[in-house]
């Protein structure tokens, strides 16, 4: 039997609950995902309140997501249904 597979939301899901930020940069690098503007803007519609920084250096700039570090020991002690 095929196991279930996982999609990019739930990927990018799993990877803010462990604690860590993350960048398009990172994303494309880790996981080969591109678009994680899409995948943060799906799960913000789920209710995760997913925190953001735009980071500015040498004429460019892009964004940090990630999940306070309390607000993930609440929606994991809640069953992760805090959404």
């Amino acid at each position: 039997m095929c196991k279930p597979k996982i999609t990019q939301t739930q990927v990018i899901k799993n990877h803010l609950l462990s604690g860590k930020s993350i960048t398009t940069w990172e994303a494309i690098h880790l996981y080969r995902i591109t678009c994680l503007a899409t995948r943060i803007s799906e799960l913000r519609q789920l209710g995760l309140q997913i925190k953001q920084e735009r980071i500015n250096s040498d004429d460019t700039h892009w964004q940090v997501y990630w999940l306070d570090s309390s607000y993930i020991q609440s929606y994991l002690a809640g069953g992760g249904h805090n959404e």
